[in-house]
C-alpha cells in the first residue's frame, strides 16, 4: 500500500518503463525534483506540476491522489464549494470554467 504521492508516481513511472530523467523531461521539472518527490522529500506539489506529471504518466492527477489522505486540514468552505460546483459541470463547461479562472489570474 502506498503512503504518499511520490510512491504512486514512482510505481506508475516504473509500470510505464520510464526513467526519472525521461519523466522529468515530459513534466518540465528536474530529475532531482522527481527523485525528491518519489522519496517523499517533496510531498506537496503545485497543481500545474501535478497535472504535467499525470500527463507524462498517462493518468490523471485525481487518480494519482485518490485515496491519499492530506497531511493538511481539509479545504476551506469556499474552496470546497468551488470544487463541488466544478465537479457538477460537464466536461465542456469545466473547460470554460478553467479558462475563466485562468483569465482572472
Amino acid at each position: 500500500m502506498t503512503t504518499h504521492l511520490g510512491e504512486r508516481i514512482r510505481a506508475r513511472r516504473q509500470e510505464l518503463g520510464l526513467s526519472q530523467g525521461r519523466l522529468a523531461q515530459m513534466a518540465d521539472v528536474t530529475a532531482s525534483a522527481i527523485s525528491q518527490i518519489e522519496s517523499g522529500a517533496i510531498r506537496t506539489l503545485k497543481n500545474d506540476t501535478l497535472s504535467r506529471l499525470a500527463v507524462g504518466l498517462q493518468t490523471t492527477a485525481l487518480e494519482l491522489m485518490e485515496g491519499l489522505h492530506s497531511e493538511t486540514a481539509s479545504l476551506p468552505t469556499d474552496e470546497q464549494r468551488l470544487l463541488d460546483s466544478y465537479r457538477k459541470l460537464g466536461p465542456p463547461l469545466q473547460d470554460i470554467a478553467l479558462k475563466l479562472i485562468k483569465a482572472l489570474q
